[in-house]
């Protein structure tokens, strides 16, 4: 089973520029975790699977650490989730970032580990 978390929104102090630390830009987090099929849909039951709050408050917790990369802050959030979920069998962790300061406009710039 994939459990899929898509366009987790927040705004976040990621960046190489002073610019970027001082006023922060918009973000997008998302998050695959496999796991074996969990006994909560037998027993329907939050218990018996994967908390949703969790994940997002761990996401909450990463974004809120400023880093110079993207990239760091997507393994963060990765090795916190596989810490707190050892039943994961794989996490995909994807960040993306609003309109960087680029030479050319992009809408978005994403990393995914």
């Amino acid at each position: 089973m994939i459990i899929r978390f898509s366009d987790i929104q927040c705004h976040a102090y990621h960046g190489v520029l002073e610019a970027e630390k001082q006023n922060g830009n918009t973000f997008r987090v998302g998050v695959s975790i496999r796991l074996d099929t969990p006994l909560g849909v037998e027993t329907d039951d939050i218990h018996d699977t994967l908390d949703y709050r969790g994940v997002c408050d761990i996401v909450k917790r990463e974004m809120q650490i400023p880093s110079d990369l993207i990239e760091h802050v997507a393994w963060r959030i990765k090795q916190k989730l596989q810490e707190e979920y050892p039943e994961a069998k794989e996490v995909v962790v994807r960040v993306a970032k609003k309109s960087p300061p680029m030479s050319l406009p992009v809408d978005w710039v994403e990393v995914e580990v």
